[in-house]
């Protein structure tokens, strides 16, 4: 099923208001403030979530902050997208290693069915710690 022009475009103009929130908060404030600011976003006019999740899937290499892993970017991002859509969206962060290398996952779930971003980091990505 192909999505209407005008609901890409308004998630195109939602994922850039995210982008600039985001681009703002992150080199300002530590992790908790940033998750924070991010999920207290009010509500905007209505926006698919998942079509959405499809958007920032095509943007996200071009989007800041450019020294994030995909999964952490893609989690900010998701803080505030779904928090407009009127989801709870909940940060996850999940570290594994050795002490000299560090590695962790990052994915968002809001508790309803369809909205949960985990990947399997071996397959997919990880961040360094």
């Amino acid at each position: 099923m192909r999505s209407r022009p005008l609901a890409v475009l308004r998630s195109v103009a939602a994922v850039a208001r995210a982008a600039v929130r985001v681009g703002l908060y992150e080199k300002r404030r530590s992790l908790p403030d940033l998750i924070a600011r991010l999920r207290s976003t009010p509500r905007a006019r209505a926006c698919d979530p998942l079509l959405s999740l499809a958007v920032l899937e095509r943007l996200l290499p071009v989007l800041p902050p450019y020294g994030a892993g995909r999964c952490v970017k893609r989690s900010l991002y998701l803080l505030d997208l779904w928090s407009r859509a009127g989801l709870a969206p909940s940060l996850h962060l999940g570290l594994r290693g050795a002490a000299s290398v560090r590695g962790g996952h990052a994915w968002i779930t809001t508790g309803e069915s369809g909205f949960e971003t985990y990947r399997p980091p071996d397959v997919v990505e990880t961040f360094r710690a």
